[in-house]
């Protein structure tokens, strides 16, 4: 539950309707909203909002490349209009993208045709940025948590709403050994952990991370995309296809037969999908 400040100082709290990824195969998402990881286990996924910002977001990819983690952006039109080298890094290093409408605002009040015209341009900025008209954008977050009938919307777009399970409060001004224990303290499996990666000063977020992700994988957690409602669907890979014959450094990630793979070191000709020590098998798309 999240609580919203009305204009007239009242609190009032909005509820979700939570439910489990439908299982039968679908024309397209339900409408949904989902708060767990697509496959079960010691697994989490890490989703970061607001952005891309200029100051946080490259830190927040080198972080992410250096730990071998994926992970699902939640963008905003807004800010993806205006720094677009960003969403193409993003695309490039293999993250899910997700819809966090253009300009922040609360959603919950407004009518479908006007939820609509909005996650629309949100959707036509990312593409625009990333240079592809066909771009897959998996998941839509309302900002606030505030739904209404942004779920619906976003399904007949083809999106399934995403919500979360874990929040370390990274918008409250603590330091990072605060958010550190918070997200220690909430980790439980197949969860969707909710950060930020723009919005304001994230170096606590940065180092909260830095602090636990190396932590977690020593213990024997893995990382993985939030569930989708309506599936399953065919692979949305966002790195580019592998190419041989291409020189790829370490470092850099593609896409192959449906899966991320990120180079280990220099390679050229090597398919990842056969050759693990080259190549990281980061998961499928």
């Amino acid at each position: 539950m999240r609580l919203r400040i009305l204009a007239s100082g009242v609190i009032t709290a909005l509820t979700l309707t939570m439910a489990a990824p439908a299982q039968a195969d679908t024309a397209g998402p339900t409408g949904e909203i989902v708060q767990t990881t697509r496959t079960g286990g010691q697994v989490v996924a890490l989703t970061f909002d607001d952005g891309p910002s200029p100051a946080w977001t490259p830190k927040v990819l080198d972080l992410l490349r250096g730990r071998r983690i994926r992970a699902t952006f939640c963008l905003l039109g807004s800010q993806a209009k205006a720094h677009p080298d960003l969403v193409r890094r993003i695309v490039a290093e293999g993250h899910a993208l997700c819809n966090h409408s253009f300009n922040h605002d609360y959603l919950a009040d407004r009518t479908p045709e006007e939820i609509r015209s909005d996650l629309t341009a949100t959707n036509d900025a990312i593409r625009t940025a990333a240079g592809d008209p066909d771009l897959p954008i998996r998941y839509f977050r309302a900002p606030y948590g505030g739904w209404g009938a942004t779920p619906q919307v976003a399904a007949s777009l083809g999106m399934t709403a995403l919500a979360w399970n874990m929040d370390p409060a990274d918008w409250d001004g603590s330091p990072s050994a605060v958010l550190a224990e918070r997200l220690n303290t909430q980790l439980h499996p197949t969860a969707v952990a909710l950060s930020h990666d723009g919005g304001g000063d994230r170096g606590p977020t940065l180092a909260a991370y830095e602090q636990v992700l190396p932590q977690w994988q020593q213990a024997g957690w893995k990382f993985d995309l939030p569930a989708v409602t309506g599936g399953p669907y065919p692979p949305m890979c966002t790195a580019p296809d592998w190419q041989a014959h291409t020189v790829y450094v370490e470092g850099k990630r593609v896409s192959r037969d449906g899966r991320v793979y990120q180079a280990r070191w220099w390679t050229q000709l090597e398919n990842p999908a056969s050759a693990w020590w080259v190549w990281t098998d980061l998961g499928a798309c």
